[in-house]
């Protein structure tokens, strides 16, 4: 009896503790989506160096 409810408890401790865990990591992936956002892509910096060039 004292078995199962240890079993039931550590069990209980584990869902927990990767749920937390993924709720941490899906917490940094938004962050990190964000980030990219803000950051131009290699073509817009391209085309933005291209005009600054022209107008020289």
């Amino acid at each position: 009896m004292e078995v199962e409810i240890i079993f039931v408890l550590f069990m209980l401790y584990v869902v927990i503790s990767l749920w937390v865990i993924h709720a941490k990591l899906n917490t940094i992936t938004e962050h990190v989506k964000r980030q990219d956002e803000d950051f131009l892509t290699d073509e817009q910096i391209e085309k933005e160096l291209e005009e600054e060039w022209d107008e020289k």
